[in-house]
This record gives C-alpha cells, structure tokens and sequence, in this order.
C-alpha cells in the first residue's frame, strides 16, 4: 500500500493554507543508524478542507500528525498552522497555539461516562476559559451532525 494524503475537493477560496507545511523530514536513531520516518513533506490544507492520511502500519501517520499539531519536533522542514510556524515556537508557544487551534479525536478515545456529549464537548472549553462554552459545544456537535445526541451519553 502507497503512504498518501488524500485530499476532497478544495473550496473556492484558497487563498491562504490552515495547515501548511514545507519539506517536512523526521528521522529518529536506531540501533542500526538513523531511521527516516518521513522526508520531505509538503502539503497545504485550506480552511473548510477535509483531508485523510492513508498507510500502512509503520508508514509514519500518527509521526505526521504529531507533528502537524505541535506535538513533536521535526528533524527539519516548517509546519505552519493558521499562519503562525510551529517549527518556530518553543514548546510553550507550540502548546498554547495547540490550545488554541487543534483538537484531537483518538482511535481510543475516553469520554466521561457520567456527562452528556454536550458536556464532554463543554467540559475543555470551560477549562480554557471559554464562557460561551455551552453555544459553542452546541455549534460543533450541530457541525458534526451530532446535535440530536447533545443530551446522550456515552455508552
């Protein structure tokens, strides 16, 4: 199988990339000397886009996302997110934009069991501070199609 980033159809405006990135490499030691997990790299996602990385096991998509979120340093290339270049941020500024402008959904995600969606999705803006969280968990879940389940949860 063929590592790839399958993209849908870009919007009419393109103008600037959400997620932009240029010769993207990651390599790591091993016992046998260094390991390239991903060279050269580059890809712009705009705003509104949906994007799938597709491998196979071992093929570096979970070392791309990390790096797409800040989350890991690469060996070298630029990430850029919303315009500000993570690859230039220290690990409090990559946090803090982060914070800001990434979320992630796990293959093993953990819900809390005892809160409705609505207040799972509630539950991080609240603790950034957010004090339109109750509207803003109802317009993402209402984004996802997920607004009729607002008041279920978990099972």
């Amino acid at each position: 199988m063929s590592n790839e980033l399958n993209t849908a159809s870009p919007p009419k405006n393109t103008a600037t990339p959400v997620l932009h990135t240029i010769g993207l490499t990651k390599q790591v030691k091993s016992p046998e000397g260094p390991l390239v997990i991903l060279s050269d790299v580059t890809l712009d996602i705009p705003a509104g886009q949906t994007a799938a990385i597709i491998g196979a096991s071992g093929a570096g998509k979970s070392t791309l996302l990390a790096l797409l979120a800040g989350l890991d340093e690469p060996t070298s290339g630029e990430v850029w997110l919303n315009g500000v270049e993570l690859t230039a941020l220290d690990e409090d500024g990559r946090a803090a934009t982060r914070a800001r402008h990434v979320g992630f959904v796990f293959q093993s995600f953990h819900l809390i069991p005892s809160l409705t969606a609505l207040e799972n999705v509630m539950l991080p803006l609240e603790l950034a501070g957010n004090n339109n969280a109750r509207t803003a968990a109802r317009e993402v879940l209402d984004k996802v199609g997920l607004a009729p389940r607002a008041g279920h949860y978990p099972r």
